[in-house]
C-alpha cells in the first residue's frame, strides 16, 4: 500500500477493498479512463463567452407559496414524512442556492459516462449514494419508485389526482403546471391534499420536466402519505448521473463546432435536482468552498448554503485539476452524529442478523455495486467501488461490470439483493485509506501517461496535511476529536472466509502477484463487499478520540485466532453536533486563477509516454551539467 499523494514508501498492511477487483493491469478498463480524459473539451475555460444555453430546471429557489405550505402541513404530517425518510428532503425546498454555473460545467467535463464518475488528473471521484442521502435527505431503502397501489382505496385516490390533474388544464393541452397546481391545493383542505403536495414535491426532484405534475408521481406520493417507504435515492441519482452525461456530451459537441468554426447556439435542458452537485463540491474541495452558514441542529443540512454566494473563480477547470491536497474524502463524518449512517468512532465488525438496523443497511447499500432505476425507467451502473475511499477503504484497481440489459424489476433485485455475508466490516471515522502500489501504477499510466508534470508533483510532494490535524481548529476534525492515531489490526488465518466485507485474503506484495476476484460477467452483478487483506503489519487503520464522552465506549475486538471469532459489537452513538463550533477556513485556499494559465493541459501530445519523458529529462540534465561545466570549470 502507498498514499494517495504517493509521498510514501510502499508497505505492507492490512487493507479493505470493495469489489469487484481487477485480474490484472490489462483490460477495457484503462482504455475508458484514457478515452474519458481524452475527449475535446474548448480550449480556453470562458462558458460566458461559449454558444451554450443550460436550462436547469428544478435548481432550489425560494418559493413563498410553497413555503407556506410546507409549513402548513408540517404540523400534521413531520412523524409521517420522518418515518418514511423523507423529512429533511422536504423541508431543505426551502431552500435558495445561488448557482454556479461555471463550477457546474467544470464538473461535467470532468465526468466519464462509461464509468458514472468524475476523473481528476489526481484520482477518481463521484456523487454516490451517501451524498444523496446526506445532502438531498432521500432514503436509499425502501420499496422501488415503480411500486403498485395495493388497494381499491389507494387507486381511488390515484383516479382522483388524475382527475383534478386533467380539468383545469384542459385550456393548457392538459399540462399540469406546478406553480397552478399549489394553487388549487395549497391549504385548501381537500381530502387529497397530502398527496397532492407530495406529487408536486416529487415533480421537483427530477421526476417532471419543465415544470409539470407528473402522473408517474401519484403512485408513489400515495404511498408515502401512507406511511410506506419508498427508496428515492437511487432514481434521483440515476437522474444526476443522465444530466452530468447529457451536459458532458453536449460540451464535447460544442468544443468539435469551435474548432470547425461553427458557433451555432447549443442548448440543454437538466431535470435532476443539479444543485446538489454544486453543493458536492463545497463539502468535498476545501479551496472551493464559500463560507458556509451556521445552522440550528433541526435544520436539514442544506440550510448551510441557504443564499451562500460562490467563490469568484477566474478557472474553475484549473482549480479542480489542482485541488489534490484540498479533496476531503469523507466530508461528513466529522459531523456523524447529524446523519442516519454508521460512522463508528472505531473500526467495527458487525455480525449479521436477520434485524439489521437501516443505518447499516444503508450503509451497506451505498456500497455495493448495482443498477440504479431512474425515474423514467432508465438504468445507470452504480460503481462506488471505484471510488473505495469516500467510504474510508483503501482502493485497488476496479474490475469492470458488464452491461446490464435487463427490465427494471430484474435491476431493482440486484439493487436490493440481500446481504450474504455473516459479519460486516465499517472503518473508523476518522480514518483514511490508502491505494495499492498496483493501482498508483495504473492510474500513472492509464491516466497521466501525458502529463509528466503532474506525475513528478504526486511522487514528490508533501503530504497533505489533511490528515496530519494539529490543532483544534482544522475544519476535517470535529470538534472533541483528537487527531487520527494509531490503533490495532486484527490477524487472522489467509484462508478464513466468515467476516461479512472480508470475503477472501489478499496479499498485497511489490512482486506483483495480485489478487484474483472472483467477479463474474453476468447479468446479476454481484458485488457483494470489500475483500479483507492478510495482517502483514502493525500498521494503523482506525482512529481514536479520548474525548468521545458521549458515545458508549466499547473494547476493541481482541486479536483474531483460530476461526476468527469476532465478540458482537453494538456501537450507540451520541454524538455532539459540530455546528456550534465554527469551522476553520484559510482564506489563503480561495482560488483565483487566470484563464490564460495551464489551458494545454487537457491537449497533451499523444503517443509519449512516461518513461520516454524521464529519459528526455535525464539526456537534457547531462547536457545542462556538461554546459556548466565547460563554462564555470565544475559541475
Amino acid at each position: 500500500m502507498v498514499s494517495p499523494i504517493g509521498d510514501s514508501k510502499p508497505a505492507l498492511t492490512s487493507a479493505y477493498f470493495p469489489k469487484p477487483l481487477a485480474k490484472s493491469l490489462e483490460g477495457p478498463f484503462s482504455k475508458v479512463l484514457s478515452t474519458s480524459m481524452t475527449m475535446p473539451l474548448p480550449p480556453v475555460f470562458e462558458p460566458k463567452k461559449w454558444s451554450l444555453v443550460i436550462h436547469f430546471s428544478w435548481w432550489r429557489h425560494l418559493n413563498r407559496k410553497w413555503a407556506e405550505w410546507v409549513n402548513a402541513l408540517r404540523d400534521r404530517y413531520e412523524s409521517v414524512w420522518k418515518k418514511v425518510g423523507i423529512f429533511e428532503a422536504i423541508m431543505s425546498t426551502k431552500c435558495s442556492l445561488v448557482k454556479d454555473r461555471n463550477l457546474c460545467i467544470a464538473v461535467a467535463e470532468k465526468w466519464c459516462p462509461e464509468t458514472n464518475t468524475i476523473l481528476f488528473p489526481w484520482g477518481e471521484a463521484t456523487i454516490t449514494l451517501e451524498d444523496v442521502m446526506v445532502l438531498g435527505g432521500y432514503p436509499v431503502v425502501g420499496d422501488p419508485i415503480f411500486t403498485t397501489l395495493q388497494s381499491q382505496e389507494m387507486r381511488e385516490v390515484e383516479e382522483k389526482l388524475i382527475l383534478a390533474r386533467k380539468e383545469p388544464w384542459k385550456k393548457n393541452k392538459g399540462k399540469a403546471y406546478l406553480s397552478v397546481w399549489i394553487d388549487s391545493f395549497g391549504n385548501s383542505g381537500s381530502e387529497i391534499e397530502h398527496e397532492a403536495f407530495l406529487a408536486a414535491w416529487l415533480s421537483m426532484v427530477g421526476l417532471s420536466p419543465k415544470g409539470y405534475v407528473s402522473k408517474l408521481a401519484f403512485p408513489i406520493a400515495i404511498n408515502l402519505a401512507r406511511g410506506n417507504p419508498v427508496a428515492l435515492g437511487p432514481p434521483v441519482l440515476a437522474c444526476i448521473y443522465q444530466d452530468l452525461t447529457l451536459l458532458k456530451k453536449t460540451i464535447v459537441g460544442l468544443a468539435k463546432r469551435l474548432l470547425l468554426g461553427d458557433n451555432l447556439e447549443l442548448e440543454v435542458t437538466l431535470q435532476s435536482p443539479f444543485y446538489l452537485v454544486q453543493i458536492w463540491v463545497w463539502e468535498r474541495f476545501k479551496n472551493l468552498q464559500p463560507q458556509p452558514s451556521f445552522i440550528n441542529p433541526e435544520n436539514p443540512w442544506l440550510y448551510r448554503w441557504h443564499k451562500v454566494k460562490p467563490l469568484k473563480i477566474d478557472n474553475a477547470r484549473l482549480a479542480l485539476d489542482s485541488a489534490m491536497d484540498h479533496f476531503r474524502w469523507r466530508p461528513y463524518v466529522q459531523y456523524a452524529g447529524r446523519f442516519k449512517v454508521f460512522y463508528p468512532e472505531n473500526e467495527t465488525l458487525v455480525p449479521l442478523g436477520k434485524d439489521l438496523d437501516k443505518e447499516l443497511v444503508s450503509f451497506v447499500t451505498c456500497l455495493r455495486v448495482s443498477v440504479l432505476v431512474g425515474f423514467d425507467s432508465t438504468v445507470k451502473k452504480y460503481m462506488p467501488h471505484r471510488v473505495a475511499m469516500q467510504f474510508g477503504m483503501d482502493q485497488d484497481v476496479p474490475g469492470c461490470v458488464p452491461r446490464f440489459h435487463g427490465s427494471k424489476e430484474f435491476a431493482w433485485k440486484n439493487y436490493c439483493r440481500p446481504i450474504s455475508d455473516t459479519k460486516l466490516y465499517f472503518p473508523a471515522r476518522l480514518f483514511e485509506g490508502d491505494v495499492t502500489t498496483r493501482y498508483a501504477k495504473w492510474w500513472k499510466q492509464s491516466v497521466l501517461l501525458n502529463q509528466h508534470d503532474f506525475v513528478k508533483h504526486i511522487v514528490k510532494s508533501k503530504r497533505s496535511p489533511r490528515s496530519l490535524h494539529k490543532n483544534g481548529n482544522d475544519a476535517d476534525v470535529p470538534p472533541g476529536f483528537h487527531p487520527k492515531l494509531g490503533a490495532t489490526m486484527y490477524s487472522g488465518k489467509s484462508g478464513d472466509n466468515a467476516s461479512g466485507f472480508l470475503l477472501k485474503c489478499l496479499k498485497t506484495v511489490p512482486s506483483g502477484n495480485f489478487a484474483q476476484d472472483d467477479f463474474k460477467d453476468n447479468e446479476n452483478i454481484d458485488a457483494e463487499f470489500p475483500t479483507r487483506c492478510k495482517n502483514l503489519s502493525d500498521q494503523s487503520s482506525s482512529a481514536s478520540t479520548a474525548d468521545y464522552e458521549n458515545a458508549k465506549r466499547i473494547s476493541p475486538p481482541a486479536k483474531l485466532v483460530g476461526k476468527d471469532t469476532v465478540e458482537p459489537l453494538i456501537l450507540k452513538e451520541d454524538i455532539e453536533d459540530a455546528n456550534g463550533s465554527k469551522e476553520a477556513r484559510l482564506s489563503s485556499e480561495r482560488v483565483s486563477l487566470s484563464a490564460t494559465q495551464g489551458e494545454s493541459y487537457n491537449n497533451c501530445v499523444s503517443g509519449l509516454n512516461v518513461k520516454d519523458l524521464e529519459e528526455r529529462i535525464k539526456r537534457l540534465e547531462t547536457v545542462v551539467k556538461k554546459l556548466k561545466t565547460e563554462k564555470c570549470g565544475h559541475s
